[in-house]
């Protein structure tokens, strides 16, 4: 097979495209779909599982069965990515204002973070008050 001669090849990109040989375009095509997939299958399969209702009553079950347990003035949830290759995770801030205001302006505050697919408890952090 021989190759055209330049007047015989359309100009341009597609020019290229034409000629380029049958095994490197089916490389590149493998590579763009690759890549592609790379991109759009983690945010299709890593879908959340868990509402943030529920991640909240496993943040209030997890606060409670602590040593520190306090009852919470505010509740916050937040879906956040942690780590690497990157999870989905809720975290539930629990908080008791301190109505002195403050450095933290808090009197207690909990991190409670949740894997948003499976709804298992990942970390919990109670942050002690600074005591004066």
């Amino acid at each position: 097979m021989t190759d055209p001669t330049p007047e015989e090849r359309p100009a341009g990109l597609l020019g290229r495209i034409t000629a380029i040989q049958g095994r490197t375009k089916l490389l590149i095509a493998v590579g763009l779909a690759l890549v592609l997939v790379s991109v759009f299958a983690p945010q299709s399969c890593g879908g959340r599982n868990v509402e943030e209702e529920q991640a909240i009553a496993t943040a209030s079950a997890a606060l409670a069965a602590e040593p520190g347990a306090f009852a919470p003035d505010k509740t916050e949830a937040k879906l956040l990515r942690q780590g690497f290759p990157a999870k989905l995770m809720w975290v539930v801030v629990f908080t008791v204002d301190d109505p002195e205001g403050g450095p933290e302006d808090f009197l207690h505050k909990a991190d409670i973070w949740v894997n948003a697919n499976t709804g298992e408890l990942a970390q919990v952090i109670v942050h002690e008050p600074d005591e004066e």
